[in-house]
């Protein structure tokens, strides 16, 4: 029961900080307002987390932990590394639309945020399998010799703009999906 009443308090805090923060910036948030959202005094933020550096990070980190289980989810099945690739896309673009203020956040604080780097380590480790598919595709010529962290970054960069475009027209979410995806993959292969 008390294990419970922790973890519903922490996850209240986290919660109340991805809102906080995809309304605010994660800058201009005081504590005390992640807090009063939480429903949690004052005080007991810090009971869970030592400063608001440390609740960065880990909001951080449980997005990205979040977002990585949600893309391996079905990977595996998939053959061919077009169908990877396009799972992975899809799987991102829809989490995106979907989680509008994770994805804020995880952008927010990814972008313009110096993350410590056990948390930055920690958050790739639910991307390693797909590292892993985009090295060997391109040791098969599959796709292009890119660096692989280059071409996360530029699929990164590419959902935000078609995540942007399916929240102001949701009746062409999947004309703006596939237009995304082909253009990544045309850009990618051979």
């Amino acid at each position: 029961m008390a294990r419970a009443k922790v973890e519903n308090k922490y996850k209240a805090i986290l919660d109340a900080a991805i809102s906080v923060f995809a309304a605010h910036g994660f800058w201009d948030t005081p504590t005390s307002l992640i807090s009063k959202t939480a429903g949690v005094a004052d005080g007991t933020l810090f009971n869970y987390f030592k400063t608001k550096d440390d609740l960065i990070n880990e909001v951080y980190l449980e997005i990205k932990k979040e977002l990585g289980e949600r893309t391996l989810d079905g990977l595996a099945a998939k053959d061919s590394i077009r169908e990877k690739m396009r799972h992975v896309w899809n799987t991102y673009v829809d989490w995106g639309v979907e989680n509008p203020d994770k994805f804020t956040v995880m952008h927010q604080i990814g972008s313009s945020y110096t993350l410590d780097e056990k948390v930055k380590a920690a958050a790739e480790t639910g991307y390693l399998e797909i590292q892993r598919i985009a090295s060997e595709s391109i040791a098969k010529g599959e796709i292009r010799d890119y660096p692989t962290d280059y071409l996360g970054a530029m699929i990164d960069m590419q959902a935000v703009m078609t995540v942007q475009f399916i929240r102001q027209n949701r009746a062409q979410a999947t004309k703006y999906r596939d237009i995304g995806f082909e253009i990544l993959w045309n850009g990618v292969t051979r």
